[in-house]
């Protein structure tokens, strides 16, 4: 039972009361116009006033005090309740941020699945899919709820059905991704759903993705600055074509796209060698799709 439900009408009566008994005692002394320690009665009238205000104060605040120990708590020891509430906030944030298996967003599996092929087939793909998913995300820490599900799927009851029937209608290669939907801790399920889309040529081998103008005559941190802005175009387009993210990266981090180190620091020395405006071009080294990744190198 709610201890305000009591608690709170008692106060209020109580309160009236004592307003009522000092209100009697007030009107009495009044009439008979008594004094009290020496003071006129119109005086004597108006401490009794303030001492019955002062005796509601304190009946109230004994009543509180008497009927609630979290009231007793609150007031007596506040400040060490207070320290006691940082420090297990400032405990669970820290035990939070250390145990979170999946971040919101995050890539939890993925595979490419063709939808030309037999329905059965496509079917004991997605299957096959989802089983491996639960898996990893047990593997990781992820527990079952209260219903029993390592993984609970978003929207509630997508199932592999759901998911082979549109793989099997779009009759072409599809990249099916399993996402969390929300930060996953230790110990908890996974809120995840599962998206397909088609597994598309982006760029062909050979392409030029960009290009850009660089000056050899100037010091090696300008032209080293213009071949990773280069390389940041690069990614640009590739993500506006639609390549993914890296495996089990975030959905909205930058796409897969890999450059060789060396191959940098290569055309670095061969942009600074030439000593004049050069054009440098960043080409796809092979047939890049939807999921990656994307290899590109200087030319």
């Amino acid at each position: 039972m709610n201890l305000a439900i009591v608690l709170i009408p008692l106060l209020i009566l109580t309160s009236g009361l004592v307003a009522f008994v000092g209100n009697l005692v007030g009107r009495a002394i009044g009439r008979r116009r008594l004094a009290l320690w020496g003071l006129r009665p119109r005086h004597t009238a108006q401490l009794i006033t303030v001492l019955t205000g002062m005796l509601i104060a304190a009946v109230t605040l004994a009543a509180v005090l008497l009927v609630s120990n979290d009231a007793r708590q609150a007031l007596f020891h506040l400040r060490e309740v207070r320290q006691q509430i940082a420090q297990q906030e400032a405990q669970l944030r820290a035990l939070q941020v250390r145990d979170i298996l999946y971040l919101r967003d995050q890539e939890v599996l993925r595979t490419v699945i063709d939808g030309a092929e037999p329905p059965a087939v496509g079917r004991n793909r997605v299957q096959a899919f989802f089983d491996l998913g639960i898996q990893a995300a047990r593997q990781r820490g992820v527990a079952p709820g209260s219903d029993g599900a390592v993984v609970q799927m978003s929207p509630p009851g997508l199932s592999v059905d759901d998911v082979a029937q549109d793989i099997v209608e779009r009759h072409q290669p599809m990249v099916v991704r399993m996402l969390a939907t929300a930060n996953t801790v230790r110990g908890e399920p996974l809120a995840a759903t599962v998206i397909g889309f088609p597994n598309a040529l982006v760029f062909k081998a050979g392409e030029t993705i960009v290009a850009r103008h660089l000056d050899g005559r100037g010091d090696r941190e300008q032209i080293e600055a213009g071949l990773l802005g280069l390389t940041a175009e690069i990614a640009a387009v590739a993500k506006k074509g639609g390549v993914i993210s890296p495996a089990f990266a975030r959905a909205s981090s930058p796409p897969d796209v890999r450059l060789d180190p060396a191959v940098l620091l290569e055309m670095l020395e061969r942009v600074q060698a030439r000593r004049a405006p050069v054009e440098v071009r960043g080409v796809v080294t092979a047939d890049a799709y939807t999921i990656g990744p994307v290899v590109v190198t200087f030319r």
